[in-house]
């Protein structure tokens, strides 16, 4: 794949996305582990399951105010202020470690705040790319792009995981801190060479709702909550890959870590190598393919115990997983108008996360009253059963030609 791009300053984009979501990462990696091993001598899911839940609500309760908020600001002006707030946060929470004052009340609270202003650093990031390249690069920049969370969620994982037995919490959490930091200071030297497009449409556009811009493509609104859907049975692995680690493997953080990295060296692997798929015409039916393969890979390490296998599986699925983002994300960019990329992405991330609440306090329900290899039957059951509705919204699929058509 050609590398290269017409503006510099994407490079430090994705620099700055890899620092901010690898930041994120390491934070929960080390917020997970210290609920599992610092809350009694058994693992609570429950609780596992109320943290991830304070990661969701703000991307889904505040959509609308982050859409317009993002459309009506430069880019710039939100991933720095976002990015230097959260590493004062965490910067907080590394005091509290320090005194011994920490407390799962404070960490939740900690992660809504972070998990605020994440809510308006990734949607940015989505809308940052049609700003600063070309478009005909638009589908070769989102492509390293959805590599960049890959990257950024493996290494965040790995070195979380690795370095809590060498660092400690506390440690592991300040290197966040100054992943953020370093992060702030990367994004405001871009330059953006495309102003704020919103200024540039017509003036009807700036008040149009993000869920008015799906009833336009209706196709698309089907897709994102077939995602939704998706993820209430898939993003639950946060919560019961440290446990599967901890009581089914009876293995440490470093086992934990492993697992992590699996999953997203797949994304990371799927992600580079998704325009080799350019022979399967149907997005939708290549969607269908890949979420039933990431179903049956979550499926099978529930009858197989054992770590390499499930590592195995996990990294088929993460392959998969990064085939279908890259492919569709590609799609939204070019079906959507650029003046009002900030309301969609921030919609687009409420849609396909507005499960996670329930899932994750559900999941972390069932790890409390099932073994960790039962609720991944589940798991994969329910997303093996999913994939069957795209194969249904497949046979609509016409309608995205003329989705990208009006946004031309």
């Amino acid at each position: 794949m050609n590398i290269k791009f017409s503006s510099p300053y994407f490079w430090l984009l994705w620099l700055g996305q890899i620092l901010s979501q690898g930041g994120l990462r390491m934070f929960q990696i080390a917020i997970v582990w210290w609920i599992v091993t610092s809350l009694g001598d058994q693992p609570s899911g429950k609780e596992l399951g109320i943290f991830m839940v304070m990661s969701a609500l703000p991307a889904i309760l505040l959509v609308k105010f982050i859409g317009k908020t993002i459309d009506k600001t430069s880019s710039k002006k939100v991933l720095v202020a976002c990015n230097l707030g959260i590493a004062i946060i965490i910067g907080i929470v590394t005091l509290m470690l320090d005194k011994s004052i920490f407390t799962f009340t404070y960490g939740c609270a900690a992660m809504i705040a972070l998990a605020l202003m994440q809510a308006f650093i990734d949607p940015t990031l989505n809308r940052a790319v049609a700003e600063i390249v070309q478009p005909e690069e638009i589908e070769k920049a989102v492509t390293f792009q959805v590599s960049t969370q890959s990257l950024a969620n493996f290494s965040g994982a790995v070195m979380g995981a690795m370095l809590i037995s060498q660092l400690g919490i506390k440690g592991v959490v300040l290197l966040t801190a100054f992943s953020y930091l370093l992060a702030g200071i990367i994004n405001s030297a871009i330059h953006f060479h495309h102003k704020c497009a919103m200024h540039e449409e017509k003036k009807d556009l700036n008040q149009i709702s993000g869920w008015k811009i799906l009833e336009d493509i209706p196709l698309i609104k089907r897709v994102l909550f077939g995602f939704g859907a998706v993820n209430f049975f898939a993003t639950p692995i946060i919560i019961i890959l440290p446990l599967y680690a901890n009581k089914t493997l009876n293995a440490g953080a470093s086992v934990f870590g492993m697992l992590e990295a699996s999953i997203w060296i797949g994304i990371l692997a799927g992600t580079f190598s998704a325009p080799l798929f350019n022979f399967v015409k149907s997005t939708i039916k290549l969607g269908a393919g890949c979420i039933f393969i990431l179903g049956l890979c979550l499926f099978i390490p529930g009858l197989l115990i054992n770590q390499f296998t499930y590592m195995a599986f996990l990294f088929i699925a993460g392959f998969a997983l990064g085939v279908n983002n890259v492919k569709f994300i590609s799609l939204f960019q070019k079906s959507v108008k650029q003046a009002i990329k900030g309301r969609f992405f921030a919609l687009m991330q409420a849609l396909i996360s507005f499960t996670f609440p329930i899932s994750y306090f559900l999941f972390g329900l069932l790890a409390d009253f099932m073994n960790p290899p039962t609720v991944c039957l589940i798991q994969g059951f329910g997303i093996m059963c999913v994939a069957g509705f795209f194969v249904y919204l497949a046979k609509n699929e016409h309608l995205f030609d003329t989705a990208v058509s009006q946004a031309a």
